[in-house]
């Protein structure tokens, strides 16, 4: 009863925001009304944090691990598995939860509609998820890493192009620091294999591509704005519909010895790829968008880290360095997004009457 000394949760925005590492749009199912103790909000947000880059690294490292020639070294393969485990435990969750899909009835009322941007964003995100399971044969995980805090860079042309970004000097400055940290752990890669760099590239244009279509999708810009969930229940099954083909195009018998030889541990990696998505969900929904930033930068620092512990990567000092001044990049280009987010919800703000409007007859 006593409401002075309980709190509402400073971690969650009923606004919409762009995440730093895939720029897309997710709407918050955080209600204003919901009262939290402090205690309770660090809790949540030290928990979520923790599962955030504990699921997303087991992941990585896992996905490095089954790719080492002798094990199952199948990339289309591979990410078929992931993407039959999710459509399947999507559906499951969904029959189980149908409340933690709120925008279903509406995907499903506009399934024609939808089916135009989800089928080519399958096709791109195949082709991205093949090619970066590639380069982990060829590339460590921590250079693989150093690559895709240029995701911001691609993203941000790319949205300049097609309108969902206002082009300005300042947002060209702050990326060319992102680039030029890229740069400085290209160049200072010790073991660097060209075809690894070329796999890493071409998967982040393709999933820059797809972010961008998944950004109309969430966004609502045609009418859709998909929750998190409902998105990935839609999006796997299209994305593996050319994966299927890929596989069938490019099948070998060492498929099925491997597949039978370790299938527990090909079973045990695709439900950690589909944990992963529902903890981002949760993250996006109980989070704000500082935390959830403050979470990734704090993650890409640790895979770096661990993969020069367990896969013994060598990290030079050029390419600490180079990561050092991304990070910095990466948290200007966050600081810089949250105050356009926070001045946009003032505007919004100041428009709202503080008197309700009385029609005249």
């Amino acid at each position: 009863q006593d409401q002075g000394k309980r709190l509402a949760n400073p971690f969650r925005q009923p606004a919409t925001f762009s995440d730093s590492k895939f720029y897309l749009h997710f709407p918050t199912m955080a209600s204003d009304s919901d009262i939290q103790s402090p205690a309770f909000v660090v809790i949540q947000t030290i928990t979520l944090g923790a599962l955030n880059i504990g699921v997303s690294g087991t992941l990585i490292g896992f996905n490095k691990y089954l790719m080492h020639p002798g094990r199952f070294s199948h990339a289309a393969a591979l990410s078929s598995i992931h993407m039959i485990v999710i459509t399947t435990m999507s559906l499951l969750l969904y029959t189980a939860a149908p409340k933690l899909y709120p925008s279903m009835p509406k995907a499903r009322e506009n399934w024609q509609t939808l089916l135009k941007f989800i089928a080519p964003l399958g096709v791109l995100f195949s082709i991205a998820l093949v090619c970066s399971n590639l380069a982990y044969r060829y590339s460590s995980v921590a250079f693989l890493q150093f690559l895709k805090q240029g995701n911001v860079a691609i993203v941000f042309f790319m949205s300049c192009i097609v309108g969902l970004q206002v082009f300005s000097f300042r947002k060209v400055a702050i990326l060319g620091v992102v680039v030029a940290g890229c740069s400085l752990c290209t160049k200072g890669e010790i073991h660097f294999v060209l075809f690894g760099l070329v796999l890493q590239l071409v998967s982040q244009f393709m999933e820059c591509t797809k972010n961008l279509i998944g950004e109309i999708v969430l966004g609502g810009s045609m009418g859709l704005k998909l929750d998190v969930l409902t998105f990935v229940f839609f999006q796997a099954p299209m994305c593996l519909i050319p994966l299927l083909v890929s596989v069938a195009l490019n099948w070998t018998p060492e498929i099925v010895t491997d597949f039978v030889a370790i299938w527990p541990l090909l079973l045990a990696n695709a439900l950690v790829a589909f944990v992963l998505n529902v903890v981002i969900a949760l993250t996006l929904k109980r989070l704000s968008a500082l935390a959830f930033v403050i979470i990734g930068l704090l993650k890409d620092g640790i895979i770096v880290a661990s993969s020069a512990v367990v896969f013994g990567d060598p990290i030079s000092l050029q390419q600490r360095l180079g990561f050092g001044v991304t990070v910095m990049g990466m948290s200007l280009w966050s600081h810089m997004k949250i105050q356009e987010q926070q001045a946009a919800k003032k505007k919004a703000g100041e428009k709202t009457p503080l008197l309700p409007s009385h029609d005249k007859k």
